[in-house]
């Protein structure tokens, strides 16, 4: 039947982000009390970003994320919050990876700078009209 995992979409207030997404691709290191293993990004802001990955955990969770960026010198290490997921299942289809939404939540100025860099030089996934 079902993994135990509700299928959800991102909450409402997520159509009004404080940062802009980002396309980006690259392989991410999730650690969580209990496992160890990769996903990859789908898009980053500086406020956190999507993993697409088979190995969702539930919202509010935390996770130790390990990741560098295209270019990067050294890998970004960070605590995160998962904060929605995207789930497959067989009553919900959808085209999009199933995986999980998360905010960083402890991040070094190091880190965030450098996430920051990264993302001047790249063109935004969300247009405001307002």
């Amino acid at each position: 039947m079902s993994s135990g995992l509700a299928a959800a979409t991102p909450p409402a207030d997520t159509h009004q982000r404080k940062a802009e997404r980002h396309d980006v691709e690259v392989v991410v290191d999730l650690e969580s009390d209990t496992n160890f293993y990769t996903g990859l990004t789908q898009n980053i802001s500086t406020g956190g970003l999507f993993i697409a990955t088979q190995k969702i955990k539930r919202v509010g969770e935390r996770i130790h994320l390990k990741f560098t960026l295209p270019g990067g010198s050294a890998p970004i290490e960070c605590e995160t919050e998962v904060r929605w997921i995207r789930e497959n299942t067989s009553l919900l289809r959808t085209d999009s990876s199933p995986g999980m939404g998360v905010r960083f939540i402890d991040m070094s100025p190091k880190d965030a700078e450098a996430i920051d860099r990264f993302l001047q030089g790249r063109e935004s996934l969300f247009y405001d009209d307002e």
